[in-house]
């Protein structure tokens, strides 16, 4: 269960990987390839305008550099999962702001279609 409870809070930083067609073989993204990378998802995907991409962009930085934080500490996985989904939680709430409601529910939408399909994916490989 705390696995797939951390799986579920990696989505985020994860899109990327999934939006990749050979993610496997690539070197890991830093955290500015992985906030532009979703942003550039979000801005295709949601149909953002120019000033909320200038928004957005930040927003993902500051939430892929936590995430990387987080991931390298040096705490229990408990901890780190609850630093996750209190980040996930912020962001979402930052996100909320600069996105239309409509653009929201989607970002809500397509979030959870990304963690059931990531789900599938642990499924098949484990």
């Amino acid at each position: 269960m705390k696995k797939i409870m951390l799986f579920s809070f990696l989505l985020v930083p994860l899109l990327s990987l999934v939006l990749s067609v050979n993610a496997q073989d690539k070197q890991p993204m830093n955290p500015q390839e992985k906030a532009q990378k979703l942003t550039d998802w979000m801005k295709t995907s949601l149909k953002l305008t120019d000033d909320q991409v200038a928004k957005v962009q930040p927003i993902n930085l500051k939430y892929a550099q936590k995430m990387a934080d987080t991931k390298n500490s040096s705490q229990d996985q408990n901890a780190k999962m609850a630093a996750m989904k209190a980040d996930e939680e912020a962001k979402d709430a930052e996100l909320k702001a600069v996105l239309t409601p409509e653009q929201y529910s989607s970002w809500q939408t397509k979030k959870a279609d990304m963690k059931k399909e990531m789900k599938e994916m642990k499924e098949k490989k484990g």
